[in-house]
């Protein structure tokens, strides 16, 4: 592939995203409302990406009971172990890590369905049938990204606190109510507020994204697959632009901050 053909591809890519931007925002709010298609792409979307988002969370605590094991040891700061790993929970990696594997699992997964459909001709018939494609293939699926992004979120975060409160005791031997007796405290109800607000906007880009590049998918297997990549490299960079725009606007506001 030459470097001509693979600029297009991206460049095809992202109108394809500006596409279905304007089709979401012209269709939501027109009736009938897919309600059954959203509550069905709600459980779909909570089943698959479960386990993703759980094990993630267990490495996330992983993770950070070594830094903080490590480093409370160096500087004499066991009894803040807990506080920093939380705050740290909560402040920035249970984002980034449920965003990120979010993308990765159930973002692929609408690019590859609907690419699939767009592929196999399953897109053209619902418009035979005077059905909205845009309407009952795409909506519920970025609605139910969003919800169910907010949700493992929070199942996460709880996974990912219990996952360090068990490294800890068993590498450095902090017990469990010295990780609690300073583990919140400084875990103020903009922090939480702030941290799910984020989840939620990288949820609809997730959704969204994955679902423009196959809505506008053109071409084989082959392109298929490349535009999956697509959607994931997409998709990462979103996350990560979403979460340094929001550490901007909390450190210009306070918003958030302790």
């Amino acid at each position: 592939m030459t470097k001509n053909e693979s600029a297009r591809e991206w460049l095809y890519a992202g109108k394809s995203i500006l596409f279905v931007y304007g089709n979401f925002f012209y269709w939501l709010f027109k009736e009938p409302f897919p309600y059954r298609q959203t509550g069905e792409q709600f459980i779909r979307t909570m089943l698959e990406g479960f386990g993703t988002l759980m094990i993630g969370a267990v490495v996330q605590g992983l993770f950070l009971a070594w830094l903080g094991g490590h480093y409370g040891g160096r500087f004499g700061a066991y009894i803040w172990a807990g506080t920093a790993t939380t705050f740290a929970i909560f402040r920035e990696t249970s984002v980034l890590m449920a965003g990120t594997l979010f993308a990765s699992r159930v973002g692929t997964a609408f690019t590859v369905e609907i690419g699939s459909m767009q592929m196999s001709g399953q897109l053209d018939a619902l418009r035979l049938m005077a059905v909205e494609p845009t309407q009952h293939i795409v909506i519920p699926r970025v609605l139910a990204s969003i919800i169910s992004l907010l949700l493992l979120k929070a199942l996460s975060d709880g996974v990912a606190i219990v996952s360090t409160m068990f490294f800890l005791k068993h590498w450095f031997g902090i017990a469990y109510p010295i990780f609690l007796e300073h583990a919140f405290e400084f875990l103020k109800p903009p922090i939480l507020t702030q941290s799910f607000v984020r989840a939620g906007i990288i949820g609809f880009f997730i959704g969204l994204n994955a679902c423009g590049l196959g809505y506008y998918f053109q071409g084989g297997a082959v392109e298929l697959g490349k535009t999956t990549t697509k959607s994931t490299v997409i998709n990462f960079i979103y996350v990560l632009m979403v979460d340094l725009i929001f550490q901007v606007v909390l450190e210009t506001t306070g918003w958030g901050t302790v």
